[in-house]
C-alpha cells in the first residue's frame, strides 16, 4: 500500500527525515497549472520513527472539521491583507 521502501526510509532517516509529505506536491501542482492561489496547512500523521502504522484514532486527529474551520479562517485573514 505504501510507496515507501526500508531502503527508502532509511535513506530519508540518514538525512534527518521525520516525516513525509505525499498529497501536496500534487494539489500544488494542479493551482500552478490553473493559477489558483493554494493555503497549504500540513500536519504531521506519518512518522518515519515509527516500526508500525497504526490506524486506531487517525481519522479523529488528522481529519476533525475544527482544523478545517481554522485554516478557512487563517486563508481568509491572509486574504484579507494581500
Amino acid at each position: 500500500m505504501l510507496r515507501e521502501t526500508k531502503g527508502l526510509v532509511a535513506r530519508r532517516k540518514d538525512e534527518g527525515c521525520i516525516a513525509v509529505e505525499m498529497e501536496l506536491a500534487g494539489v500544488q501542482a494542479v493551482c500552478d497549472f490553473f493559477r489558483f492561489q493554494l493555503y497549504h496547512f500540513l500536519e504531521a500523521g506519518d512518522v518515519l520513527a515509527e516500526s508500525g502504522y497504526e490506524t486506531e484514532g487517525l481519522n479523529e486527529a488528522n481529519h476533525g472539521i475544527g482544523k478545517l474551520m481554522i485554516a478557512l479562517d487563517i486563508a481568509s485573514e491572509i486574504n484579507k491583507q494581500a
